[in-house]
């Protein structure tokens, strides 16, 4: 069974600028969200939930310009991920006899990664588009059409 699809983009000058813009912000966004659970475990002993850095995160989509500028599909994917990092972090704490370490900061370029959304309002989206001939155009909020091979 396959979950994940991988497609090779050919994106124009544009759309790649803006696409390393985004993704500059996700890995920003993932940081920052696994900078807040390290330092609410350290320092108040206690695990902050995937819905408050949902909240913290529709907050400041609604403060700042560059927040609304990435899709929220692609933030609530980063947060997922840190959610799952930490999720993992807490299983190896209560392992006995193992060192849990925190996850691991993220570099640009190993966050070159996002999803896009499956359902909505109870219809499955389908981010490929068809062109005359065949299916090579792929959909990416905020981003327009691109190419994939």
């Amino acid at each position: 069974m396959v979950l994940t699809f991988k497609y090779r983009l050919y994106p124009t000058q544009a759309q790649a600028t803006r696409l390393c813009q985004h993704l500059s912000h996700l890995c920003e966004l993932h940081n920052a969200a696994r900078l807040n659970r390290i330092r609410a475990y350290e320092e108040e002993g206690r695990s902050v939930r995937y819905a408050e850095q949902c909240r913290l995160l529709t907050q400041a989509r609604g403060r700042h310009e560059d927040f609304r500028a990435v899709p929220h599909e692609f933030q609530k994917h980063a947060l997922q991920r840190v959610n799952k990092a930490f999720a993992n972090f807490f299983r190896r704490v209560k392992q006995t006899g193992t060192k849990p370490g925190f996850p691991r900061y993220r570099k640009r370029i190993r966050s070159l990664t996002w999803s896009l959304r499956k359902n909505k309002a109870g219809i499955r989206q389908n981010p490929i588009r068809e062109t005359k001939y065949r299916l090579d155009r792929l959909l990416v909020p905020k981003l327009g059409q691109g190419f994939y091979r």
